[in-house]
């Protein structure tokens, strides 16, 4: 557990401590949250419909 809160730590920019009360309790965030935590670089949307001719 003290390894994977190690690499979440390093990989978000996240202190352990955050890290450990955030895994140890459901925290559930949405897709801009989860880039302002570090968890994910980028969120992508689904590309426009052409638009028939």
């Amino acid at each position: 557990k003290a390894r994977l809160m190690g690499i979440l730590s390093d990989s978000t920019g996240q202190t352990q401590e955050v890290i450990e009360r955030d895994t140890d309790r459901n925290f559930y965030m949405d897709a801009q949250q989860a880039v302002d935590y570090g968890l994910v670089d980028q969120v992508l949307a689904p590309p426009k419909p052409e638009e028939k001719k």
